[in-house]
């Protein structure tokens, strides 16, 4: 791709993925609102621009329609950084909106961006930071089928896995079911190991027997591992976590009935309420273990 590819945000997640394409051979500028952020991507050798309208100065002077890859924690801010900030001056762009947001957030953000002649798809993403630097990312799209067209090869150089899962919209629904059963299946990998070194065995060989059967999964294998070896530095937020909590209850009252994610959701509530929210989430394990009356270590 001759044109640049920009970027807004670079928390773990943007970041990544700026890095990402620009090893895929993309030529990428990026901006954050925060000054930090810019300097530790431009140490890593991304090009950074000071804010999103001096970045869409620099997408409009290379070329028609440049492609825009957003990287924020809520709808709201997306629209902020893309109406106000992206399209302040003018122009015509294909919008990658990698956030995690409600559907209707979504919608009315391509409806709005439509009227405006850009192109537009949610497309969250699940396997957090280590998977957006390994460009081996599930990405679940929602948008028009030429929106989706506009998109394929810069979607293509940070995702492993991309489903359509439908119109504008239907990447968030697809998300929040994903967040769904991540909170449910953070909750019962912590309640396996705690249940397994309360009752006398080695949590850790558990896990390493869990692994080959049925019970195997990408959060028994990651967040297990981080769970044993009390390490709860930052990959997805408890806090973020929490907030995609609240998206899954208001895309589902009325609806239907999630028992066994309300029960999970509740430990994620506890460790945001408790001081965890910057955490990772998977130090759910805590709040386990404080219910447990039993440490893991």
């Amino acid at each position: 791709m001759s044109t640049p590819v920009g970027v807004i945000g670079l928390g773990p997640m943007g970041a990544n993925l700026a890095l990402r394409m620009a090893e895929a051979g993309l030529d990428v500028v990026a901006t954050s609102r925060s000054h930090s952020t810019r300097e530790a991507a431009a140490q890593q050798g991304i090009r950074v621009v000071d804010d999103v309208r001096a970045l869409a100065g620099r997408l409009r002077s290379a070329g028609p329609k440049p492609v825009v890859v957003v990287s924020l924690p809520s709808g709201p801010q997306v629209r902020a950084a893309v109406v106000d900030g992206l399209l302040a001056d003018g122009g015509e762009f294909v919008v990658i909106d990698t956030s995690t947001c409600a559907p209707a957030d979504a919608r009315s953000l391509a409806e709005d961006l439509h009227a405006r002649g850009c192109a537009v798809v949610d497309a969250p993403v699940s396997g957090g930071p280590t998977a957006a630097r390994a460009g081996s990312l599930s990405v679940m799209v929602g948008g028009t089928e030429a929106d989706v067209a506009a998109t394929d090869e810069v979607i293509g150089a940070f995702a492993g896995r991309v489903v359509v899962c439908g119109g504008p919209g239907a990447g968030q629904i697809a998300k929040a079911c994903n967040q769904l059963v991540v909170t449910a299946g953070i909750a019962v990998v912590a309640e396996a190991l705690v249940t397994a070194s309360a009752l006398g065995a080695d949590p850790a060989a558990v896990r390493e027997a869990l692994l080959g059967g049925y019970a195997a999964s990408r959060i028994l294998e990651l967040h297990g591992d981080r769970m044993l070896r009390r390490d709860f530095t930052l990959g997805a937020a408890a806090r973020t976590q929490l907030k995609d909590i609240g998206i899954i209850r208001e895309l589902t009252e009325g609806v239907v009935d999630n028992q066994v994610f309300e029960a999970a959701a509740r430990a994620m509530e506890e460790l945001v309420e408790s001081g965890g929210g910057d955490l990772d989430h998977s130090a759910a394990v805590q709040i386990v273990e404080r219910r447990a009356g039993h440490s893991l270590g």
